[in-house]
């Protein structure tokens, strides 16, 4: 079981995306990053649906809440079963199936990257790339502090910059693309969509 909710950990957050493109060098890599950070540290709350197509090729769906810093909700349609919160330092993983629960702390994981808003491109242990390909932008991120070397890629359109699709390949090279649509931005979202649900 441990097993298996760690895998959706990655899952949600990795999505790989291949683009045959030459990667932005220069001060347009600069522009772009700086566009990019803009995006995010402009970005308090989104809410979208998503479809999530796992390294076996199996396809899942549901709903996926951010309320900027630090919550985040996914929530699978059935017969996944699966629920994913977070309200700062824990990523709680429960299969309302079976009613057991997964903690696993948020720094341990590349959501911390994006929930903190650590967009910090001077940081010495990040690694930032820029693929540009056919009105899309890629961004890629490694964090070089961690041992398994797993990668988060963010892809954009680019005029106006919007996030569309989200990127994990991990150390063992399996990728997971979660495709994101009818993104809203802004809206109000309760408090208590970031709360696990109570089994007892």
């Amino acid at each position: 079981m441990k097993k298996t909710l760690y895998t959706y950990t990655y899952l949600i957050c990795f999505v790989l995306i291949f683009f045959k493109s030459n990667v932005v060098i220069g001060s347009e890599n600069e522009i772009i990053l700086s566009k990019i950070k803009s995006y995010f540290n402009n970005l308090k709350t989104l809410e979208a649906d998503f479809i999530q197509i796992g390294p076996s090729g199996n396809v899942s769906e549901g709903k996926f809440y951010l309320d900027l810093p630090g919550k985040l909700r996914f929530d699978y349609q059935k017969p996944n079963n699966i629920l994913i919160t977070c309200q700062g330092f824990w990523l709680i993983i429960q299969d309302r199936k079976t009613k057991k629960t997964n903690n696993v702390p948020v720094n341990q994981t590349p959501l911390n990257f994006l929930l903190n808003k650590q967009f910090d491109m001077k940081n010495n242990f990040i690694k930032f790339s820029v693929k540009k390909d056919s009105g899309l932008l890629s961004l890629t991120i490694i964090d070089s502090e961690k041992k398994d070397q797993s990668s988060l890629i963010l892809t954009f359109s680019e005029n106006p910059i919007e996030l569309k699709k989200w990127v994990i390949r991990d150390n063992f090279e399996n990728e997971t693309n979660v495709l994101i649509q009818n993104l809203q931005l802004g809206n109000e979202l309760s408090y208590l969509l970031f709360f696990p649900e109570d089994f007892n």
